[in-house]
């Protein structure tokens, strides 16, 4: 039953906040759940070993959103998952937590949103999940994807584009109590579209996390460009992204370093060309933090990807979506030889994902 003692924050987090629903005009309820069987090989010395074939719930969201009035709603969600990471097997985080107020402040298209919410860097707060992998900000630890904080975000007038600023504690959802930095993190984010099919966006943030290895905090400078081409059945994402590091007052050999790194995806609809749902996606992704002593690593991972939806609802929204991952990290050769401090090894690892979804609104 050790397994099992994730249902009881769970339970006890949804009972608390129910009451405060009871008050909102209609209450939609929803969750999504992905099923994942993971299958990875690496090197062993001059062997190809297999390193991990498993299958688990990667993820299982249950979705509460109130909405309180025409300008007033909020969101609270509950991610539980299946982890090794975990004693007793299963895991349990708070992944989102606010209210959304859009007449608060009298800016036309401008909402306040105040609690564990999205952060607005990057790719990271609208990454759908085509493919498995995560987004490039996430992936290589640049920004967490959600945290509490307090932010203005809206859209720019004429559907020219969207923008954020805001400020964060700065440490992401998985932070609580002692862990939490006593610097926050500053935030401002804009996308825009110039024409139809093109949009361009940058970001800048101030973060300061906690260092593993000394005790004080990491100082940040994070930058991010991205850019979007679709058009028909094609949809192109690029991304760049920056990193500066600095350890103030810090002893035992710990120095400054920058990391950067570039993705690109694109992804092909065959919905309009044939009678199914199918989308086919492809991933490059180069990652350089051959900067940072106590991390070094340069890696070009290459991912390829096939999607099937289907269960459709009226709104042509798919409710399941059949997953095929097939992802190759390679680290750079001579980098390897003179001696990476966390020992990176090339894998090649295939993902298969069944995603469903569910939600209903009562009013």
């Amino acid at each position: 039953m050790k397994s099992l003692k994730w249902i009881v924050p769970a339970l006890a987090a949804i009972i608390f906040v129910m009451p405060v629903f009871s008050f909102a005009q209609e209450l939609r309820v929803g969750g999504e759940l992905w099923n994942r069987w993971t299958y990875q090989t690496g090197k062993s010395g001059n062997d190809t070993v297999t390193k991990k074939n498993s299958f688990a719930l990667e993820r299982g969201y249950f979705d509460l959103r109130p909405k309180f009035s025409e300008s007033t709603s909020g969101r609270f969600t509950v991610d539980m998952f299946s982890t090794d990471s975990q004693k007793d097997g299963a895991g349990l985080k708070l992944k989102y937590g606010f209210i959304d107020f859009k007449d608060l402040i009298p800016i036309k298209d401008m909402t306040f949103t105040a609690g564990l919410q999205k952060v607005y860097f990057g790719t990271i707060y609208d990454w759908d999940y085509t493919l498995i992998g995560k987004a490039p900000t996430d992936e290589y630890k640049v920004a967490t994807s959600a945290d509490y904080g307090l932010t203005l975000n809206g859209q720019l007038p004429a559907g020219f584009g969207e923008y954020a600023v805001g400020v964060y504690n700065g440490e992401g959802y998985k932070a609580y109590g002692k862990n939490l930095n006593i610097s926050p993190e500053f935030l401002g984010n804009v996308r825009v579209v110039p024409i139809a099919g093109v949009t361009l966006g940058g970001s800048f943030m101030t973060n300061s996390v906690d260092a593993d290895d000394a005790p004080t905090y990491q100082k940040q400078v994070l930058m991010d460009g991205m850019a979007r081409l679709a058009y028909g059945p094609v949809d192109v994402w690029m991304e760049y992204i920056y990193k500066d590091v600095e350890f103030p007052n810090v002893a035992g050999g710990v120095s400054d370093y920058t990391a950067n790194g570039f993705m690109v995806m694109p992804i092909i609809s065959l919905r309009s060309l044939i009678d199914y749902d199918i989308q086919l996606i492809g991933r490059y992704d180069r990652w350089d933090a051959t900067d940072d002593a106590a991390d070094k690593h340069l890696l070009n991972a290459i991912t390829g990807g096939v999607n099937y939806n289907f269960m459709h609802d009226a709104k042509a929204n798919p409710k399941m979506q059949l997953q095929l991952n097939l992802v190759q990290k390679a680290y750079d050769e001579d980098e390897s030889a003179a001696g990476y401090a966390n020992k990176a090894k090339d894998t090649t690892t295939v993902m298969m994902q069944l995603k469903y979804k569910f939600d209903n609104t009562i009013k």
